[in-house]
């Protein structure tokens, strides 16, 4: 990659956002990377929100939908829709202690 010198009064105030945030050296490089093309930077929300479900996967019990939805702010659509795939497993889970078939 070839380098390149950034004047800093020579960028725009929202290039100079970036350069403030990431640091020259980092948006030099950026600027090479992307060069001239658009970037899409995704919300906080959508890059956190794969930790978000597997944390709600592991604390639903099968049952707890409201309690979820409180817990993180979603709707209990939103819940049911992220769990939809373990409800049943966690359903017919044997309770905590609980003998099984095959542990006879």
């Amino acid at each position: 990659m070839a380098e390149l010198d950034i004047i800093y009064e020579d960028l725009s105030e929202d290039q100079k956002q970036i350069c403030d945030c990431i640091g020259v050296d980092a948006y030099a490089k950026l600027v090479l990377l992307v060069d001239g093309d658009d970037i899409y930077i995704p919300k906080i929300a959508a890059v956190s929100r794969s930790s978000r479900n597997a944390a709600i996967i592991d604390d639903f019990n099968g049952y707890n939908y409201k309690y979820l939805s409180q817990k993180y702010g979603l709707t209990v659509r939103t819940i049911r829709s992220i769990v939809a795939d373990s409800t049943v497993e966690k359903r017919n889970a044997p309770l905590e202690g609980q003998i099984t078939w095959e542990d006879l």
